[in-house]
């Protein structure tokens, strides 16, 4: 379930400071979710960015296009029930990763974890409830 999506405005980073970002926003969301998994499973992850033109994305009322400031937004989703301070620690990756490879003032990001219920997410077409039961259970339990 481990997707990020990253709101940046287009042409303010190259297509391999991009690249840099998403992979290692894959390697840093896999090794914070799942810390005691070996192998890391890195076939959960989803992470891409979503380009807005300059004339589309304001910062403080002023539009990129005219010298607006560069404000990048992040969302992420996890499966409800994580620890909080699993939650917190991808917050502040995630805003790390943005500030190194966008080159963008930190007090400029801003993102958000968005939890979500296991019986409200589907992996194969079935509620992630019944396929990772065993998981969420030992996840609530913190074992």
């Amino acid at each position: 379930m481990p997707i990020v999506e990253f709101h940046l405005t287009e042409g303010r980073q190259s297509d391999d400071e991009i690249g840099a970002l998403l992979e290692q926003a894959t390697d840093f969301y896999v090794r914070t979710l799942y810390p005691a998994v070996d192998p890391l499973p890195l076939d959960r992850v989803r992470a891409f960015v979503s380009l807005h033109r300059p004339q589309h994305w304001a910062t403080a009322g002023v539009l990129a296009s005219d010298g607006g400031a560069d404000a990048p937004y992040f969302t992420c989703l996890a499966l409800a029930g994580r620890p909080q301070e699993q939650l917190h620690a991808l917050l502040r990756g995630f805003t790390d990763l943005i500030v190194a490879h966008c080159r963008c003032e930190r007090r400029n990001v801003r993102g958000q974890v968005i939890s979500i219920a296991p019986e409200n997410w589907c992996i194969a077409g079935e509620p992630a409830s019944m396929v990772r039961a065993s998981e969420a259970e030992r996840r609530i339990r913190g074992t």
